[in-house]
């Protein structure tokens, strides 16, 4: 389009009103390197190496786009063509906004494609804190309609589909306070075996995980005593908050965990009260 710095540089446009415009974006930027104002255009390089990392790990240009809050063509003109180039190269430079909003996007969870692959820290503490209950592999494949080899491939690669992390995402959040069947001697057997395969790995029941770090590749699992008067004191302290109408999240915060779900599992751990408490009836419950 005439009139443009672009058409000046990309077509080489010389007119009066391509050499104006050209003149008037150079002034300006010499202007914000002598303020220091953040520039108007940055390299999309590193943006594009991003978007493409993200592509590999199944989530489309589309959903980026949606992710970041931009526009698809935003982002394809970043990593396949800009219509405005007669080159037919990707966009070179974009806005310091676009930038960081597209940066911002990461491989997660919730994030990830049905089919994309992702790590697998999260979903292997799941599963290894659900054995630390007693549940074993075989009956945790069974409830998410998989194959046994399946969930032994996820400890063997270290990675897990989207579709299968938020699968067992959804399974731990409805088993973690749950026993497993143990009515028949088979049962009982299999509960008795899965523990001492946990208890010979080391891994730790879902009480000991805080939901929003179990994520997170350099968290830890928490290491209170099951029996340490600490524990029980700031329970007996955050079912009195509740008794007063506080918010269960917020006193949680203030005893000094992370959240209200973090904190009811200690409490279920310890056979607690304050196990008990739900959040939109915390009060009548602790009265």
């Amino acid at each position: 389009m005439h009139g443009t710095a672009t058409m000046y540089k990309l077509d080489r446009c010389r007119c009066a009103p391509c050499t104006d415009a050209a003149t008037a974006e150079e002034r300006r930027r010499r202007l914000d390197a002598f303020i220091g104002a953040e520039p108007r255009r940055v390299d999309a390089g590193p943006v594009r190496e991003h978007v493409r990392a993200l592509q590999a790990a199944g989530i489309g240009y589309r959903r980026v786009a949606e992710l970041a809050g931009v526009s698809p063509s935003t982002v394809a003109k970043i990593i396949n063509r800009d219509p405005s180039r007669a080159d037919g190269a990707p966009q070179r430079r974009i806005e310091p906004g676009t930038a960081r909003r597209l940066l911002a996007v990461r491989v997660s969870i919730d994030t990830a494609a049905d089919g994309g692959v992702i790590d697998a820290t999260g979903t292997l503490r799941r599963l290894h804190a659900l054995h630390a209950r007693g549940w074993s592999r075989r009956a945790l494949a069974i409830r998410l309609g998989v194959e046994h080899n399946t969930l032994s491939n996820i400890e063997r690669t270290g990675t897990a589909s989207g579709r299968l992390a938020r699968a067992v995402r959804a399974l731990y959040e409805g088993l973690w306070d749950v026993a497993p069947p143990s009515a028949t001697a088979p049962q009982r057997a299999a509960v008795t075996r899965t523990l001492r395969w946990a208890e010979r790995h080391g891994w730790v029941p879902p009480a000991m995980w805080n939901d929003e770090e179990i994520d997170d590749p350099a968290a830890s699992p928490a290491v209170e005593s099951v029996e340490g008067d600490d524990v029980v004191e700031r329970l007996e302290e955050l079912l009195f908050l509740a008794s007063t109408g506080e918010d269960l999240d917020r006193a949680a915060r203030r005893l000094g965990w992370g959240s209200w779900e973090t904190a009811r599992r200690r409490a279920v751990l310890h056979g607690h009260p304050a196990g008990r408490l739900r959040s939109p009836e915390a009060s009548e419950v602790a009265a």
